[in-house]
């Protein structure tokens, strides 16, 4: 077979699995490590009161995070926004959505 190529369904040799495998073990792991897990549901800490969100994506920015993030407004309008880390809070850590 020209190229090195093996037949179509022949099982790979025992040591191209073992690399195979530690690389994608390797690269899972740098995936979690590279992006916070969690609640998708944030509170956006806001200068009246804070707002119930969701997390749409994360990105790393220097040697911290910033979160985009869907959440409501004072004037009840929907915004989405990148904001950084600091201004959100775990939705389990201020409990259900404060009562009016």
């Amino acid at each position: 077979m020209a190229g090195g190529m093996a037949k179509k369904g022949a099982p790979l040799p025992a040591w191209l699995v073992a690399a195979n495998t530690e690389q994608r073990l390797a690269a899972e792991e740098a995936m979690r490590q590279r992006r916070p897990a969690g609640n998708p549901f944030v509170w956006v800490v806001g200068s009246e009161a804070d707002y119930p969100g969701i997390v749409i994506d994360r990105r790393r920015v220097g040697a911290g995070w910033q979160i985009y993030v869907a959440h409501t407004s004072p004037r009840h309008e929907l915004l989405q926004q990148w904001l950084v880390a600091e201004q959100l809070l775990p939705y389990e850590r201020l409990g259900p959505e404060p009562q009016p």
